[in-house]
């Protein structure tokens, strides 16, 4: 088998395997055949007559023809866009540009289906953080709340130590000195009356 018959045949895989999967999603479990299609011309036929079941199970396809028709001048002109993409190579270059890129498509459907077999994470938890977020909403705001109010008793606790050193501690200090001071005068005070009376006493 060359590199051409090898690619087409992985082109018909893929397609026998999305219409599957599409057949899957659409209808549930597949349909599987008695006896699987061996040759080439089977096979196509069997996607055809895949496409025409598809087709009468669902209105998708009728609406994607439907939007087709209806819009046509969205789509490109394939014979314009052809005519424009073919550089000037003959079909024996275009051959060979499609063999010598066929290893690549297979290499990309196998990175692709290596994708595909990757389980995806399990969405309990996330499903579960979604139905606390409201409550830690809730929790951050009392958390703000709360350094707020914090934050308003350190301040008072401030204003009354500061109010507590000025009246109670500095407060007392100069009445101390207050008082300290009009003892010592009361002291010379009655120290020279008592000086007086003695020098009276000793005159008289």
């Amino acid at each position: 088998m060359d590199d051409y018959e090898e690619a087409v045949l992985f082109t018909i895989t893929l397609l026998e395997s999305r219409l599957d999967r599409l057949e899957y999603v659409l209808s549930g479990a597949n349909q599987q055949d008695e006896e699987k299609p061996r040759t080439l011309q089977e096979r196509v036929k069997r996607i055809e007559r895949l496409l025409q079941e598809l087709s009468a199970k669902t209105a998708l396809l009728n609406e994607v023809r439907e939007l087709t028709s209806k819009h046509s001048g969205l789509l490109r002109d394939s014979k314009a866009t052809n005519d424009r993409n073919d550089a000037g190579l003959s079909v024996q270059e275009k051959a060979a540009l499609v063999l010598e890129r066929a290893p690549a498509f297979a290499t990309t459907a196998s990175q692709l289906k290596a994708l595909d077999d990757q389980r995806i994470p399990e969405t309990e938890g996330f499903t579960k953080l979604v139905k606390l977020r409201p409550r830690i909403a809730e929790a951050e705001a009392r958390h703000l709340q709360q350094a707020l109010e914090i934050s308003l008793l350190r301040r008072r606790n401030g204003l009354l130590c500061s109010k507590i050193k000025h009246i109670h501690l500095l407060g007392q200090g100069r009445c101390w000195v207050e008082w300290h001071k009009r003892l010592v005068n009361a002291e010379r005070t009655v120290t020279r009356t008592e000086f007086k009376h003695k020098q009276l006493e000793e005159e008289g």
